[in-house]
């Protein structure tokens, strides 16, 4: 049940502490890269080192998003936008 709690995504009503949202996105992340890592490879079970391999990706990859903010740098999300704005034009 607290898993379910800790990956369920909130409502714009509901605002998580942010050391709780940050471990939300980093499990809610990492189950996405090892459900893309398994595709990839066409297996259907994970390994150990799936996982933890999974999961230090999303950390990485939170850490790097967390740098462009800071930085001021567009995110990717922002650029796609940006892209998509201007096809549709």
């Amino acid at each position: 049940m607290a898993l379910l709690h800790l990956t369920a995504r909130p409502d714009s009503s509901t605002q998580l502490p942010p050391s709780v949202a940050r471990v939300a996105a980093r499990t809610r992340l990492s189950a996405e890269l090892l459900a893309a890592i398994l595709e990839v490879d066409g297996r259907t079970r994970a390994s150990l080192d799936d996982i933890e391999r999974a999961d230090a990706l999303a950390e990485r990859l939170l850490v790097r998003r967390g740098h462009r903010r800071r930085a001021g740098a567009p995110t990717p999300a922002a650029v796609a936008d940006v892209h998509g704005a201007r096809r549709s034009a």
